[in-house]
């Protein structure tokens, strides 16, 4: 199945930089919330107040994507990030894209193509398909023509193993931020 079988994409829109707050409204999820090749990146983020569609509007467990990438390495090309449980809403920019899954996909299905889109394999794919020479892009075409792997009870397990390894690696890390505040 390739992935325009199971999702659709909303892409981010630009925003007034003279609205930024450090703490009122949705957080921006634009490229520095993505980390290299994949998964959510922790950070200082920007809040913005402004009005936005509520298309565009992300809440925790949605997943997002960068179809662009300002190196040639493509480290952050077709990375895909979901948004954290701590972060009640979020905003596209203009460098990102929401999945948005058809036919009210189970979580099951949500956490497997997440992972599909983590592997090496889709990582190849994307710097294959990368067109630039400055600023590298992929098109909306060849990212929903990504083959999901089938689905398979070996590959399911993985997909479990997976989600428990970045649970944990997310308490370790908030235990290690109180344990930082109380030093």
């Amino acid at each position: 199945m390739k992935l325009g079988d199971c999702v659709t994409l909303i892409r981010g829109t630009t925003y007034k930089s003279s609205l930024l707050s450090e703490s009122d409204g949705p957080v921006l999820l634009g490229l520095g919330s993505i980390e290299r090749h994949g998964g959510f990146k922790k950070g200082a983020w920007k809040h913005y107040p402004g009005s936005s569609s509520p298309d565009i509007i992300l809440h925790p467990g949605d997943l997002y994507v960068s179809l662009k990438d300002l190196t040639q390495a493509c480290d952050l090309l077709g990375a895909v990030a979901r948004v954290p449980k701590y972060l009640t809403e979020g905003r596209l920019t203009q460098d990102t894209v929401k999945l948005h899954f058809q036919n009210n996909a189970s979580e099951q299905v949500r956490q497997y193509v997440y992972w599909s889109l983590r592997s090496p394999q889709y990582r190849a794919y994307c710097k294959a398909r990368g067109t630039g020479t400055t600023n590298m892009s992929l098109s909306r075409k060849d990212f929903l023509d990504w083959e999901i792997p089938t689905k398979t009870k070996g590959r399911d397990t993985l997909v479990q193993l997976l989600e428990l390894i970045e649970l944990k690696l997310a308490l370790n890390s908030r235990l290690n931020d109180h344990l930082a505040e109380m030093a």
